[in-house]
């Protein structure tokens, strides 16, 4: 090697040691803690929300980094996040020059609480009138994101809703925002989530790659635990446009109905395993409910079902002793499935026919499917079948404006026609049957099967019912 090499070699050398001294003393003598006010005021400033560094700030070295412990941010007195450590990474050359280019960041165990008030205001927004004008964002970009063993709770105080979101963990890579954060951010990456909590709903093991693309957030290959089941599809969340659309197609194979009669919050009445799928679609549009614009279809499915509390058949055998019951209520729990649980209410779900003698039964065939459009219901296969009898209901149910649209519940022959029938319409809270069926309220079982037979009874013709899967048993 020439002399002259040489010296170039050691220029370089005796650069990069003096590059390393120079960080080492600069990570030495430099007291982040001592900008920790200046730090808090200018995130307070921005956010409009009080922030605190409870902990020490730190930097590292491989790689080049800040780091923060036990940060809270508030307003008017109520938490809205805690975070256990605030990991970021940065340039150092821009550093020395005093100039911050953040490369990726890190959140662990953050703790974050959403609260909606009953005039629709949130936690986190402060009073001041925003701009009629929007200001766009400014660029922004990270290598890397995490977010890991988060904690979120929404809470709804109009409603009493609580939804949690426990152990969840966000990593993406190349995240972009350009503007509007919404609208214009971009990243790959993936999520999962070990628990789900609303109410009586319990969904596990949300995993998930995510990627977001002009305003689009799409959930690939989506899979979660749920209702004793192992759940796959996939969801996206539109943003791109000023009315947001929510998209999600699901497929659940052998769930427990155990566990479903669980998740809305009711007794154990029917047993077996079913197959789920659901198609759907949510338009949003102004101050309106969200679920006045959905659309698609649902249909819950299953053979040779254990109905716990009684012998179905033996039920409807029994005109002769004037065995008197509601079959609107028959239809509902045991047909209409979850929009059942919606239409009535909770009223006696899981409880129905609680005047029967009990024992035990079976459902060899049973369907409940369902388009729906605009947020109503309607009943497009809708039917079960025991060893000797055959049940279907028809109608609409309105979601949006929570009413019963002519519901009918019928009693079938071999034909497909109604040996006895009995319909409901008005809304959820106070529903009436038909003038036609002469019968109360929901909440009177007094369909007298015998006694109403010759009226619906029309001889050796009638118009059919019923002619979708479920097949007359024989």
């Amino acid at each position: 090697m020439n002399a002259k090499k040489k010296k170039v070699l050691f220029i370089l050398g005796g650069g990069a040691v003096a590059l390393v001294l120079a960080v080492v003393i600069f990570a030495l003598t430099f007291d982040i803690n001592s900008y920790k006010p200046r730090i808090e005021a200018a995130a307070s400033g921005a956010t409009g929300l009080d922030v605190r560094i409870n902990g020490k700030m730190g930097l590292s070295f491989i790689p080049f980094g800040i780091s923060a412990k036990d940060i809270h941010v508030a307003h008017k007195g109520g938490e809205i996040l805690s975070l256990e450590n605030l990991k970021i990474g940065v340039e150092l050359m821009p550093l020395l020059k005093k100039q911050l280019k953040v490369t990726s960041c890190e959140l662990v165990k953050p703790g974050v609480t959403i609260v909606k008030d009953s005039e629709g205001k949130y936690n986190f927004e402060g009073t001041e009138k925003k701009s009629t004008e929007e200001r766009p964002g400014a660029a922004f970009s990270l290598n890397e994101f995490k977010l890991s063993k988060g904690v979120l709770v929404y809470i709804d105080k109009k409603t009493g809703a609580k939804t949690e979101f426990k152990d969840f963990n966000l990593a993406v890579k190349d995240l972009s925002i350009a503007g509007d954060v919404i609208k214009s951010a971009s990243f790959t990456g993936s999520f999962d989530c070990k628990e789900v909590r609303k109410g009586d709903l319990k969904i596990d093991n949300v995993k998930s790659p995510i990627k977001a693309e002009k305003g689009v957030i799409y959930l690939m290959s989506l899979t979660m635990d749920i209702f004793g089941a192992k759940a796959e599809g996939d969801a996206t969340a539109d943003k791109s446009e000023a009315d947001a659309v929510y998209k999600i197609n699901l497929k659940i194979s052998k769930l427990d109905f155990e566990k479903l009669q669980e998740s809305f919050g009711t007794k154990k009445v029917i047993g077996g395993k079913g197959d789920l799928h659901a198609s759907l679609t949510m338009k949003e549009k102004g101050s309106r409910k969200l679920i006045s614009g959905m659309d698609g279809t649902f249909s819950l499915r299953g053979d040779n079902l254990v109905i716990y509390t009684m012998d179905l058949d033996t039920v409807l055998s029994k005109y002769e002793a004037s065995q008197k019951f509601n079959l609107v209520d028959l239809g509902a729990f045991f047909i209409a499935g979850p929009l059942g649980t919606v239409a009535l209410k909770g009223y006696r779900y899981g409880d129905v026919y609680h005047q029967t003698q009990g024992g035990q039964g079976s459902i060899t065939q049973f369907i409940s499917q369902w388009k729906i459009r605009d947020g109503v219901a309607d009943a497009t296969d809708c039917a079960l079948a025991t060893r000797h009898n055959r049940i279907a209901l028809k109608g609409k149910l309105n979601l949006v404006s929570e009413r019963y649209d002519n519901v009918i519940v019928a009693l079938l022959d071999d034909k497909g026609c109604a040996k006895f029938k009995q319909s409901i319409s008005g809304s959820f809270g106070s529903p009436e049957v038909s003038p036609v069926s002469t019968v109360g309220f929901l909440a009177e079982p007094i369909f007298d099967l015998y006694r109403k037979a010759k009226r619906f009874v029309q001889g050796g013709k009638c118009e059919v019912f019923y002619n979708g899967a479920v097949q007359q048993p024989r």
